[in-house]
């Protein structure tokens, strides 16, 4: 929530941007004719003196995460901070407070009296203005969650989504980092497999340690408390269903009412490593080389180089971990050696793909990686015409499915539960999804050709079917 003290033409101006993106805000200024005026055209406002501590109150700043102070007058100014500076003590909250100025010299003074930041009024009345606000936003959440870690005292599990990308694992290696610097000890948690080239290579290159559910055999109920990383709910990773996270971090869309944690923050940027770099940022923690090259690689593969999904917060967070990180071995994690295996899959992929309406299938048959799946996947949506591609093949006791999407209408982990769910399991977020199925689905086919064939009919068809590529056969 924003808290505006003073509505002149440049506060007014600024709540009517905030108004617009249906940000929550509240109003103060001393004028009770202005005040009436703000109430009928719909605003949440307070008349008041707000140098006055019982009128902040009244206004709400305990619930407040940004406080704009947008007086003109210096002593104005000097009081108003005081003041927000006895009920930050009083009332143990930390908001991030941004002051209205009229000269640079201003800034010194006014951050050696409590503010946060300074901006001039040119700025608040640009468009600039609304790039300042996000960062006050991470700014604020920054403060809001060390505040709730003050008095934590145990150890945390910090659990990664099912079968983690890079985005995943460098924000993992991000919040393990920022809550070392906090004297809380925690490990990284994940499921399934590290498979693709590229995930590989970061995990191997920084030395990354994770912990694996079942070869490590990790007891959950070891652990305090429980944090979600790149991940929002218990559906697509290990944490059972039972146990309610402490933090969930997370630039998925996830409808709210299936979030579950203490400590939410779902975002809606390319990925979370733009997330958990502000928090390192804001926190002033010491970026290494390491560190800034894991983030800065987990940005670039979720946001496919800046075309998928990037938002300015995106660009601003990679300009950043640029001064830090290290070049030779960004290019070495972009450019990783591929293996005999999977230039196999990508040439079968490639060979074998079917394209109808948009939809492109394809049966790469028998595998021995199947990681190699999901990399052809990667590989055949830059094929043009293609928006939605299904890529699958068999290994040694399931058919593995993977998908992926450029069609904003799709949401492809609802779709693949849908479709495939039933028979085995299905799930994901909606431009990237996966599903494995038991060979005993398809019954006992000993013969090679028959079980490829009764793959097609039963993953590739019944995906197009469902898709309405093309029209449903009768029952077989």
């Amino acid at each position: 929530m924003y808290l505006l003290l003073g509505c002149g033409d440049v506060g007014y101006s600024l709540a009517s941007k905030l108004r617009d993106r249906k940000a929550e805000f509240t109003i103060i200024d001393q004028d009770e004719n202005k005040i009436w005026w703000l109430k009928v055209l719909g605003y949440n406002a307070v008349a008041g003196d707000f140098r006055r501590m019982e009128v902040l109150r009244q206004a709400g700043i305990e619930n407040a995460e940004i406080v704009l102070l947008l007086a003109q007058d210096f002593p104005t100014v000097e009081q108003t901070l005081a003041t927000i500076n006895q009920l930050k003590r009083s009332l143990m909250i930390d908001p991030v407070v941004v002051v209205r100025i009229t000269d640079e010299a201003e800034v010194p003074e006014v951050k050696r009296l409590g503010a946060s930041e300074a901006m001039a009024s040119t700025e608040i009345l640009a468009d600039f203005a609304l790039k300042k606000f996000d960062e006050f936003a991470a700014m604020a959440k920054e403060k809001r969650l060390r505040a709730m870690l003050r008095d934590f005292k145990g150890k945390m599990a910090i659990v990664l989504q099912t079968n983690p990308d890079p985005d995943s694992i460098s924000s993992g290696m991000a919040l393990k980092r920022y809550l070392g610097i906090l004297g809380i000890e925690a490990d990284i948690v994940y499921d399934g497999e590290i498979g693709h080239q590229q995930n590989r290579a970061l995990v191997n290159l920084l030395n990354i340690e994770l912990r694996h559910v079942t070869l490590d055999g990790v007891k959950f109920e070891e652990y305090d408390a429980f944090a979600l990383v790149d991940v929002a709910t218990s559906a697509n990773c290990a944490l059972p269903k039972d146990i309610v996270p402490m933090i969930v971090i997370d630039h998925h869309s996830v409808p709210s009412g299936e979030v579950r944690a203490r400590y939410q923050d779902i975002t809606a940027v390319g990925a979370t490593a733009t997330l958990m770099t502000n928090y390192l940022r804001y926190a002033n923690i010491e970026m290494d080389p390491s560190m800034a090259t894991a983030l800065a690689f987990g940005i670039l593969t979720d946001t496919m180089n800046f075309t998928r999904g990037a938002t300015p917060l995106d660009f601003d967070a990679f300009e950043y971990l640029r001064k830090f990180m290290n070049t030779d071995q960004l290019i070495k994690l972009q450019s990783p050696a591929i293996s005999p295996d999977t230039l196999d899959v990508l040439a079968r992929a490639i060979k074998a793909s079917k394209l109808k309406g948009g939809y492109l299938i394809s049966n790469v048959g028998f595998v021995k990686d199947k990681d190699a799946i999901a990399q052809a996947a990667d590989f055949l949506l830059q094929r043009e015409g293609a928006m939605t591609v299904l890529v699958y093949g068999i290994g040694e006791q399931a058919v593995y499915v993977s998908a992926r999407t450029s069609d904003i209408r799709l949401h492809l982990g609802r779709t693949l539960k849908e479709i495939f769910g039933d028979i085995g399991s299905a799930g994901g977020h909606p431009t990237m999804a996966g599903a494995t199925i038991p060979l005993k689905a398809f019954g006992k086919i000993s013969d090679k050709k028959a079980l490829k064939g009764a793959v097609e009919r039963a993953v590739g068809l019944k995906f197009l079917e469902h898709m309405g590529a093309v029209k449903p056969k009768s029952k077989r």
